[in-house]
């Protein structure tokens, strides 16, 4: 009886820690942007769903996290990763994450002015 508990705990983790972090992909930039407060290089990043409601990016220019903020209905059926950036001036802030075929997450909410510039696939920006 035991045994069988414990077996049902360890799949239930095993099952938890699959989907928590089953939200991965891979992204390159020819472009520095800013993720929460870290400025990161060019180059090509991992940016992960955590089940602590964070996004993680890590890369060349190290690791950087940021709050969901909310959760963004799906507006079409693309099946890229695609990421928005705030463009403010001469920056871009990750604003969004938009997973295939899944919600988006809203990271960022710039209340100036600002335009976007999206990302989708590995290296395309649009």
């Amino acid at each position: 009886m035991k045994s069988r508990m414990l077996a049902g705990i360890v799949a239930v983790t095993v099952v938890s820690c699959t989907l928590a972090y089953s939200q991965t992909a891979d992204f390159g930039t020819d472009f520095a942007f800013v993720a929460g407060d870290k400025t990161l290089p060019a180059g090509k990043y991992m940016i992960q769903v955590l089940e602590n409601n964070l996004i993680r990016i890590s890369g060349p220019g190290g690791e950087a996290a940021m709050v969901i903020n909310t959760r963004l209905g799906r507006h079409d059926d693309d099946t890229e990763l695609e990421l928005v950036f705030d463009k403010v001036g001469d920056k871009l802030l990750l604003s969004e994450v938009w997973y295939p075929g899944k919600d988006g997450y809203l990271l960022l909410s710039t209340k100036q002015a600002h335009e976007h510039a999206v990302l989708r696939g590995l290296n395309r920006i649009k």
